[in-house]
């Protein structure tokens, strides 16, 4: 009753957080850039079809591409932002999250999954209509969000509501980036597929996760913002109320 509770309230704080000037500033720095990035993995796909070849790090799911630079240091600002927020609240609620971004910026850039995917492949069934090591990836993932799901579920008792507020709406954009990430990247690799249906599914796939890791940040951006305006009216009040003392 308590989460369904909270589960109510996240449309209000979602509101208030997209509206925050802080998300508006971040997004006029970040988004321009961004659609860039999704104009020239279009055009990088569009020449793949048509033998037009422009250069592979145009696209957003190409390792070491812009697009992936761009995901490393989203990802790891929000990783320091949440780390932050547990530093001062002392909710380990904003600890777990900031450890799971961490991880995941770690094996976007180095491709553990992966790499997970081919060691286990020999241990899975080879007679499925899938490749074996695409199913050893989100094996992977699922072991992440396991330990993610229940480092969540300890910290809710030791955690204040707003810090648990924020981590649902982070709960609903990780959510959103791994249904692309893992069963849109599962749509992609089973079957047979025309080269143009290749190209769709595969933009649908790595233009959603992408915008899912943008929102996510924007979102802990407004987080963030918000909680340094609270410190710094409480230094404030603290630093008003001595001097009234003295």
């Amino acid at each position: 009753m308590f989460i369904l509770a909270l589960v109510k309230r996240v449309p209000s704080l979602l509101k208030d957080l997209v509206l925050a000037p802080s998300f508006r500033t971040a997004a006029l720095l970040v988004l321009p850039y961004a659609g860039l990035l999704v104009g020239m993995d279009i055009a990088t796909r569009y020449g793949e079809l048509t033998n037009a070849l422009l250069p592979r790090p145009f696209l957003l799911s190409q390792d070491q591409s812009l697009g992936e630079y761009l995901e490393y240091s989203l990802m790891s600002a929000m990783a320091v932002m949440l780390f932050l927020m547990w530093r001062r609240d002392r909710s380990s609620i904003y600890l777990v999250n900031a450890l799971l971004f961490f991880v995941l910026t770690l094996d976007n850039a180095f491709e553990l999954h992966e790499k997970f995917g081919f060691w286990i492949a020999p241990l899975l069934p080879h007679n499925l209509p899938i490749a074996a090591h695409h199913i050893g990836e989100p094996l992977m993932f699922a072991i992440i969000g396991i330990v993610w799901a229940t480092g969540l579920a300890l910290s809710l008792r030791a955690s204040r509501v707003d810090p648990v507020l924020n981590s649902l709406v982070l709960v609903g954009c990780i959510a959103a980036t791994a249904f692309f990430g893992i069963f849109v990247d599962a749509v992609v690799s089973y079957g047979p597929h025309s080269g143009a249906m290749i190209e769709t599914e595969a933009f649908i796939e790595d233009g959603g996760e992408f915008a899912m890791i943008i929102l996510a940040f924007l979102l802990t951006v407004s987080m963030f913002d918000t909680a340094w305006r609270g410190w710094k009216s409480e230094i404030r009040e603290a630093v008003m109320g001595k001097a009234a003392l003295g």
